[in-house]
């Protein structure tokens, strides 16, 4: 057989057509054998529109062609109502194989559907996205002709060009297959909802009131990406798994030399004093994930694995001081060799063209809480690179089940509820204010009382200070936590005498 190097297969709502004379829509696992070109989309008038691709996003891939789809009629598949996107057609491999349908709104809500890798995302609107099966180059050719059909004009058609691949791209795409397969078989998915939400957006920022859990819900989330959703404690990782892992807490003095690298003394081996250029804890946390990154792309035996960067009180460092030009890398859509810079001492370093990029590997968690520094005054060009997500106070109760007595962990609630239910009555309070559950959590080794008079009053009364009838307003505090001076109680305890 002579091998045609290339062939173009065009798309329409009527029909499918192929220069190769061996296509057929009775099997389209015959997509396995092909490598894309190309592929654009003509209008009727005769307009083409190619792919606007993203940063890092890859030319002329199998996800491709139902990605200008996508970005064709990207408003009209938005409109779809939830049924009408969950039973749209994709792909049907051959006659006597079920249809595979759905286009969804998250790779999780993909992955409660089909078990698989196989999936491509699209992203729009500001992290909005449709996730939808895909596989080799033919995998969507159904998806695409449907949406010619219910979105497309008259003579609008989608036009694909390929090849037959190589003997080492076939080689390779078996062993791709091999991997993806493997993984489905490890990868039971994460225990923590967050989890997935994390993987997609990278960058995460956990706020809300005090004691609502941040930093422990974002080391749970760090164990159970890190394991593959098979442990939910870092104490569970093994010593090479917590490798993956950093914890970092700012505070106003912490800066860019701290974080990123910086000037540090030095004593010279004659006794002098000087200085030298060293990693901070963030730098060096990314040399260990690019290593491992770099690594997996040269060799397949290489495992690819995720690393979590978790940032505790991020808001109450300087952000800008702190990142410097890291603002550019650290966006998700500028992962890899197109987010390259050169950091502020890269004159002094050994190379000095050596370029800082942080990996697709590389996920990062900050926590904040909204009183101590309102979450308006975060930095804007930082803002816009993390995904924020709200804890409230009677969220995540369930880690009151640490205290293992059923009756303390009700009475718990009861207090917990009733105290944040005054504290949103206080005209100049909000919910931002109340109480989280890890501070009943104290009560493993105190008593209700204490717990008040050492940890929650104090705490209550800095939000009021130079309020009108602070007395007042911390009376109806102790009365809604149910608490009682000694000397009401001794009172009390006359009175029934």
């Amino acid at each position: 057989m002579i091998k045609q190097e290339k062939f173009e297969l065009t798309i329409t709502a009527d029909g499918v057509t192929s220069t190769d004379e061996r296509f057929t829509m009775d099997d389209l696992s015959l997509g396995d054998q092909y490598k894309p070109l190309g592929a654009y989309f003509q209008k009727a008038d005769g307009e083409t529109i190619k792919r606007t691709y993203r940063k890092g996003e890859r030319r002329n891939s199998n996800q491709t062609m139902p990605r200008i789809a996508c970005q064709v009629f990207e408003k009209q598949i938005a409109a779809l109502s939830v049924e009408s996107r969950e039973s749209f057609p994709i792909c049907k491999y051959n006659p006597s194989s079920e249809v595979i349908c759905g286009i969804y709104t998250s790779v999780e809500e993909f992955r409660q559907h089909r078990k698989t890798l196989e999936y491509l995302t699209y992203s729009y609107d500001n992290g909005r996205q449709f996730v939808l099966y895909c596989w080799n180059i033919f995998s969507t050719i159904i998806f695409v002709q449907e949406c010619l059909k219910r979105f497309g004009e008259p003579g609008d058609k989608m036009v694909l060009t390929y090849r037959e691949k190589d003997e080492q791209e076939e080689q390779e795409a078996t062993t791709e297959a091999a991997a993806q397969e493997e993984l489905v078989q490890q990868f039971k998915g994460y225990q923590n909802p967050f989890s997935s939400m994390l993987i997609e957006s990278k960058n995460l920022i956990f706020r809300g009131a005090p004691g609502t859990g941040k930093s422990y819900l974002a080391k749970e989330i760090a164990a159970d990406i890190i394991s593959n959703g098979y442990y939910e404690k870092i104490t569970q990782l093994s010593p090479e798994q917590r490798k993956q892992v950093e914890f970092v807490q700012f505070h106003p003095s912490y800066d860019y030399s701290d974080f990123v690298e910086g000037l540090r003394p030095k004593v010279n081996d004659d006794g002098t004093m000087g200085f030298e250029l060293q990693d901070g804890i963030f730098k060096k946390f990314i040399a260990r994930a690019r290593k491992n990154y770099e690594d997996s792309q040269k060799s397949k035996e290489t495992e690819l694995k995720k690393y979590v960067f978790i940032i505790d009180e991020i808001n109450r460092g300087e952000i800008s001081k702190i990142f410097g030009e890291l603002f550019f890398s650290i966006d998700p859509e500028y992962r890899g060799p197109a987010g390259e810079i050169s950091t502020q001492y890269s004159n002094l370093h050994a190379d000095p063209d050596e370029k800082f990029y942080i990996p697709e590997n590389v996920y990062i968690i900050g926590t904040m809480n909204d009183i101590d520094r309102s979450v308006d005054s975060f930095d804007f060009a930082m803002r816009r690179r993390f995904r924020f997500v709200e804890l409230k106070a009677d969220e995540h109760l369930e880690m009151l089940e640490k205290l293992e007595d059923a009756e303390l962990e009700a009475e718990a609630k009861r207090r917990m509820s009733s105290l944040n239910e005054a504290i949103n009555d206080v005209e100049d309070l909000n919910e931002n204010y109340q109480i989280g559950a890890s501070y009943f959590l104290k009560l493993k080794t105190l008593t209700f009382d204490q717990l008040w008079t050492d940890y929650l009053r104090p705490l209550l009364q800095e939000y009021i200070r130079g309020m009108y009838d602070e007395e007042g307003i911390m009376n109806g505090f102790a009365e809604a936590y149910g608490y009682k001076k000694p000397a009401d109680r001794d009172t009390d305890e006359a009175v029934q005498d």
